[in-house]
Formats: structure tokens, sequence, C-alpha cells
């Protein structure tokens, strides 16, 4: 029999979640949104992608008001 220590699902997924923080080649606001439902034990289908779609409608509102503010200069 193996003494190795086998890790519950919550310390699956705060070790990825963790590790995903910081890698600089994810979204910054998706990895966040997904991390903020998990912290605050609301982690759903549907509140996850509600949330993913906020943030997608965030970044295109920020690449949009950069544009126009690139345009007037």
């Amino acid at each position: 029999m193996t003494t190795e220590n086998i890790k519950t699902a919550t310390e699956v997924i705060n070790e990825f979640l963790d590790n995903h923080a910081k890698d600089e080649s994810l979204e910054v606001d998706t990895v966040a949104a997904v991390s903020t439902l998990w912290k605050n034990d609301d982690l759903s289908k549907i509140k996850l992608l509600r949330s993913l779609e906020n943030a997608r409608k965030a970044a295109l509102k920020a690449n949009v008001d950069s544009t126009e503010e690139a345009d007037d200069d």
C-alpha cells in the first residue's frame, strides 16, 4: 500500500487556480472570474458563463474606448 498524500478535490482546484493565476499567457479577467466564484463558494455553470460573458464585454468595451482615444489623437 502506498503512503502518498491524495489531495482532495478542493485542494486540487485551489492549486490549479493558484497556478493559473500566475500564468501571464492567460487572460487575467478570465482567471479572476473563475477564482472569485470559487473562493466565494459560488461556482456553477450558469454563474461561470455569466461571469465570463461580463469579463468579455468589459474587455471589448475597453478595447473600443482605447481605439476611440487613439483616433482622437
